[in-house]
């Protein structure tokens, strides 16, 4: 039997399957592609068609391997898709490179006050939150015929199986979720103006949510709730002590360095240096710092190779290997 994962970077995408030989786990990836955020008139938006399209010719590549029992969907944060009352998503989902939250997190923390947000949320301030991005959306017509939102995993989620929930390891990323409830904050929510209705119910790793149906031959594969944030699902692989003694860095687009906790750490010291308090898998705090990440390296080997000079991310190691200590 086969168990497939989903996962999802901010510039690529792989699809692995994995499967018990004995005591071991055995990992054997089937398909990977690259992707772009697409620019036009109307601002920065993921190319969404490109991603599900990939997503399921990935899926497919697992079943000729075997039986593929179920699927697990991991992404990166805060992004998220919109769908109206007939069940259908609207448009493509916002990138969260979009200037289009310019200014919005610098007038919210002095409306709200960064101790209140950040004491309820544990949250990392950064422009491009989906607290954000929700509060500028509220002035279109796509939110006007909104009835739910779902982070970018659930969305893929929901167009796999038709499940409409949010899994809370990114759902601890929106900067709309309290730290302390496990809940969505509406409190908040109601004082920046969001309705209340676009709120899925709350869903934790393990979960079945259905299974895949109208997709041809994947149908029928299980689709299981899995720590939906990229980050949550790396950590949890991570063999880290109980005792939260360990620290880690994990590495993507944006690297991630910081602790597994059992409680929050939301005092005004960790605000202060902006740490932000997301959630695990098994209830588990995410301590972490966001610092730069292996984007830069992308994007130089874009920009190098426009130039005509192409290389690998493997030869750019090699040759920094070389250089003086």
């Amino acid at each position: 039997m086969l168990y497939a994962a989903v996962d999802l970077g901010g510039s690529s995408g792989r699809v692995t399957v994995g499967q018990l030989s004995g005591e071991k786990i055995v990992l054997t990836e089937v398909h990977r592609f690259k992707h772009e955020p697409v620019q036009n008139s109307d601002g920065l938006f993921w190319d969404w068609q490109f991603i599900i399209e990939q997503v399921k010719a990935g899926l497919l590549a697992a079943t000729k391997l075997g039986e593929v029992v179920s699927v697990g969907v991991d992404s990166w944060a805060v992004d998220y898709g919109l769908i109206d009352k007939a069940g259908d998503v609207i448009g493509q989902p916002h990138c969260y490179r979009d200037g289009r939250t310019d200014g919005v997190m610098a007038k919210l923390k002095q409306d709200l006050g960064v101790d209140y947000i950040y004491g309820k949320t544990g949250i990392q301030f950064i422009f491009f939150n989906t607290m954000y991005q929700l509060f500028v959306e509220k002035n279109t017509a796509a939110y006007q015929k909104a009835d739910k939102f779902l982070m970018v995993p659930d969305l893929i989620n929901y167009l796999l199986c038709g499940s409409v929930s949010t899994e809370i390891t990114n759902a601890s990323t929106t900067q709309l979720l309290n730290v302390h409830t496990r809940d969505w904050d509406w409190e908040l929510i109601e004082k920046l103006g969001i309705k209340k209705e676009l709120f899925p119910k709350i869903n934790k790793p393990g979960q079945q949510m259905g299974v895949v149906t109208g997709h041809g031959k994947l149908d029928g594969i299980k689709v299981i709730s899995v720590g939906s944030h990229d980050t949550a699902s790396a950590v949890a692989g991570t063999p880290l002590p109980v005792a939260g003694t360990a620290a880690y860095i994990s590495s993507g687009t944006w690297s991630l360095v910081g602790l597994e906790l059992k409680q929050p750490v939301t005092g005004k010291k960790a605000m202060d240096f902006n740490i932000t308090n997301e959630m695990g898998v098994d209830d588990r705090i995410r301590f972490i710092k966001n610092v730069a990440g292996m984007w830069l390296i992308e994007e130089s080997l874009d920009y190098w190779a426009a130039k005509g000079e192409k290389y690998t991310a493997a030869e750019l190691a090699k040759a920094a290997e070389s250089l003086p200590k």
